[in-house]
């Protein structure tokens, strides 16, 4: 097996959209709610959001944390729609109720993948 880049570009290849959505769709769930909980600093993810994004979760965050520090991300569900849009439905659970977050990222060609909608329910 080769190593370095082109073994990683040769494995994305062969790699089925789901999974590669799924493991996307995760990984941005986790830091948005980690974000939203107050456990991590904004700036931490900023490259991967849009500025209309990073905006509102810096105005959703700018008075205090919207999520309770113990909310967890239940599930998350993928849909890829084209080979460069994934739209993603997250189920967190905080201590008093449950709520949705709704997300969808874009692959940039210049800089991998973004969040260009984000919607707390």
């Amino acid at each position: 097996m080769r190593e370095g880049p082109t073994a990683l570009a040769a494995s994305e290849s062969r790699t089925p959209p789901f999974y590669s959505a799924s493991a996307l769709a995760h990984g941005a769930a986790r830091s948005v709610v980690e974000v939203l909980s107050g456990r991590r600093p904004l700036h931490q993810i900023r490259r991967w959001l849009s500025r209309p994004v990073a905006g509102l979760l810096t105005s959703l965050t700018r008075s205090g944390a919207p999520l309770d520090f113990r909310t967890r991300v239940n599930s998350v569900h993928a849909c890829p729609t084209s080979s460069n849009t994934v739209e993603v439905c997250v189920v967190i659970g905080e201590p008093q109720r449950h709520r949705a977050v709704t997300l969808r990222l874009e692959r940039r060609l210049d800089s991998g993948w973004s969040c260009t909608l984000l919607t707390l329910v």
